[in-house]
């Protein structure tokens, strides 16, 4: 009863596959999936991988983990049955350690929302990163010691330095003493 507790409870999806052919499946995978139970039992895993390629990857390294170690994660991508991708961590374990052959239950965690969020970022950064490339006032950024992590080109051509001697330099070497007391009086 405990069991079927959390299978019914969990929020992420989970099921059990013999020989990549779906056995279980619980709520949580039909919603994932947009399929409903019946549509899942007895269909093999091939339906929800977008290409060939997937499929066999998942097969491949997942099951070479599971010989391994007894237990297989991969991110893969899954497709819904209205059409649309998701990314999913897919982690999967035998059911008898000795004989893969009775099959294994996984759990599958939609990350989709994750990934389009470092994606998000990523470009953000990018365009960040563009930006101070490109303009024409010297930037430059230190950490707390005051050792420069980051510099733009402008900043090189206006210290008349390679990036080379830029790099790890500390600031206090670079700005007059003045300047210096008063960019650090504030972490101090």
């Amino acid at each position: 009863i405990k069991l079927l507790s959390i299978f019914r409870a969990a929020p992420v999806g989970i099921g059990m596959v013999i020989n990549r052919v779906f056995q279980e499946a619980n709520d949580m995978l039909c919603h994932m999936t947009g399929y409903n139970r019946e549509e899942l039992l007895g269909r093999s895993a091939r339906m929800l991988y977008p290409t060939q390629e997937d499929y066999d990857y998942v097969g491949q390294e997942k099951y070479r983990q599971i010989s391994e170690k007894i237990t297989g994660t991969v991110e893969t991508r899954w497709k819904r049955k209205d059409g649309t991708i998701i990314d999913i961590i897919l982690s999967s374990t035998q059911l008898d350690p000795d004989n893969l052959t009775k099959g294994v239950t996984f759990t599958a965690l939609d990350i989709t929302e994750v990934k389009q969020a470092e994606e998000a970022l990523r470009a953000s950064e990018e365009k960040y990163r563009s930006i101070l490339e490109n303009i024409e006032d010297g930037y430059f950024e230190v950490a707390l010691a005051g050792n420069m992590t980051f510099f733009n080109p402008a900043m090189c051509k206006i210290a008349n330095m390679s990036a080379e001697e830029l790099l790890g330099m500390n600031n206090r070497e670079y700005t007059s003493p003045e300047t210096a007391k008063k960019m650090f009086s504030v972490f101090n």
